[in-house]
């Protein structure tokens, strides 16, 4: 609920202010590097103030986090860029598509694994996009490109911070910190390029000021963003964020609708429920497979540890009655066991039970037995006499 609420809040403020602060901001990827040094700033000041200064990490790590840092650059600066030219609406419906990318990407590197089942799955979440991409009333192919290529660089960024993740033991948090320098550097000198003229407007003190106001809200929402979504990541799966990251499409549609009064096609519906129902179907696939792969984890071997079960139940408890019996009893009491009470599937307890209730009569027909000993020892002495 965390992250729904601020991947909606973010997208929504990000939208207002690429359309309307100042009539457009014409410099949307200085806007998304401020967010990438804020998040930074923000971790650097949450490690420090908890005693727990960032170290020196492996040269495996730091590539791993830095790469990370890059797709995640590349992931929000398209997105941001793609606000100028497509709606609310027909970005969220397009970002549902990024958990096709993961699938197939994931399966190309190894990380997840690939069934008919869930290839099937992913075909019906291509077309319900195909169908929400052809109903849109206001198609912009450059904002539908740029949208595609922020779901390539989210479905390489969330699995290489999975694989980074199982393989450092970083925190969300400086998973957080260590990425945020490469972030900022892959954005420095496409702005430099892009977006050095534009950037003139902040020269006047008063516009700086309200820029950097207009920034640190925006800026410490993504920060809370990016830590949730690295956690998730960390305690389940990439793909578990992306289906069930997801279910938030509804929700932002409905907000922009209400909102920036955005309009929307039944066909975009349509389009849209399709994709949602083949997530939903996936998520019902992906959990019958841990389940299965939790059981054969198990190894379970029931005949021998019910063998010792046995054996521990037949076992004499001190102080027992049956332990201080006679030899002559206890062969009477395996005798006991292969009677029907035994094929009959009770246990060695119940069978144990049975023998103290039938206790008196093994008594007994022992004692005729030394009876007819005695009188047969007799007639020989006579005998011999």
């Amino acid at each position: 609920m965390c992250r729904l609420g601020v991947s909606i809040t973010l997208v929504l403020l990000n939208k207002w202010v690429m359309k309307s602060w100042r009539g457009g901001l014409n410099f949307p990827l200085f806007y998304t590097m401020s967010h990438m040094i804020l998040k930074g700033f923000f971790s650097f000041l949450y490690l420090a103030l908890s005693c727990h200064p960032p170290g020196k990490q492996r040269r495996s790590v730091c590539c791993g986090v830095s790469l990370v840092g890059v797709m995640t650059a590349l992931d929000v600066a398209a997105s941001n860029m793609s606000f100028l030219f497509i709606t609310v609406a027909f970005y969220t419906m397009l970002k549902s598509a990024s958990l096709i990318f993961i699938l197939v990407l994931g399966a190309i590197l190894r990380i997840e694994q690939c069934s008919a089942g869930i290839a099937a799955t992913v075909l019906l979440i291509s077309v319900g996009i195909f169908i929400t991409s052809y109903g849109e009333t206001d198609f912009d192919l450059r904002g539908f490109w740029l949208v595609l290529g922020s779901e390539v660089f989210a479905a390489l960024r969330w699995l290489a911070t999975q694989r980074t993740l199982q393989s450092s033991g970083l925190t969300a948090m400086q998973t957080v910190f260590y990425m945020s320098p490469a972030s900022s550097l892959t954005l420095a000198p496409i702005v430099w390029v892009r977006e050095k003229d534009k950037l003139q407007i902040l020269a006047d003190p008063d516009t700086a000021g309200q820029y950097f106001l207009l920034v640190l809200l925006p800026g410490f929402l993504a920060f809370l963003l990016l830590l949730v979504e690295v956690h998730l990541v960390k305690v389940t799966s990439s793909l578990t964020l992306a289906v069930f990251g997801n279910l938030k499409s509804i929700v932002t549609i409905l907000f922009s609708i209400f909102v920036f009064g955005e309009k929307t096609t039944a066909l975009q519906w349509s389009g849209l429920l399709l994709a949602l129902a083949g997530m939903l179907i996936y998520a019902r696939l992906k959990n019958r497979s841990v389940a299965v792969d939790s059981l054969a984890s198990l190894r379970y071997e029931l005949l021998p540890t019910d063998v010792e079960d046995a054996d521990e139940d037949s076992q004499p408890v001190p102080g027992d009655k049956r332990a201080t019996e006679s030899p002559q009893v206890e062969s009477n009491q395996c005798s006991s066991d292969a009677s029907p009470q035994a094929s009959s599937g009770r246990s060695p307890t119940m069978l144990g039970v049975a023998a103290d209730q039938s206790s008196g009569g093994l008594e007994n027909f022992a004692s005729f037995e030394e009876m007819a000993t005695a009188n047969v020892e007799g007639e020989s002495a006579s005998s011999r006499q």
